[in-house]
């Protein structure tokens, strides 16, 4: 079973993103010494700051919260219409998929991830 731990999260994503604490803080408008503390759980962020470091680091809230959702995107960051055309393209995998029974697998869930992803760059 895997445990969940806030503050080892926010360190993982702040350093895979080659930020520092300071960066970060400067970003959330926060000392480095709060960020220091999310990151040890002696405190945890207010509902608007865990908010802010989802958009900074582009997870999902359900994924900053440990929450496990299979085969859910993110579409922050894109644009309306980028947005639309993601959802055409679940959609059409959704309506090809209805007419052989069978689900969306994990390659196209992350086929269509990556098709996310370059769409934020």
């Amino acid at each position: 079973m895997e445990i969940y731990d806030l503050g080892d999260l926010i360190k993982k994503l702040r350093k895979q993103h080659n930020m520092s604490q300071q960066q970060l803080a400067a970003r959330l408008h926060i000392t480095d010494a709060m960020v220091s503390r999310y990151e040890s759980n002696i405190s945890v962020p207010p509902f608007d700051t865990l908010c802010s470091i989802a958009g900074i680091f582009n997870v999902s809230m359900d994924d900053l919260c440990g929450m496990k959702h299979q085969g859910m995107l993110s579409a922050h960051g894109l644009t309306e219409s980028q947005t639309e055309t993601v959802r055409a393209l679940i959609e059409s995998y959704r309506f090809k998929n209805a007419q052989t029974g069978r689900q969306l697998t994990q390659e196209q869930f992350a086929v269509l991830g990556q098709i996310v992803a370059e769409l934020t760059k």
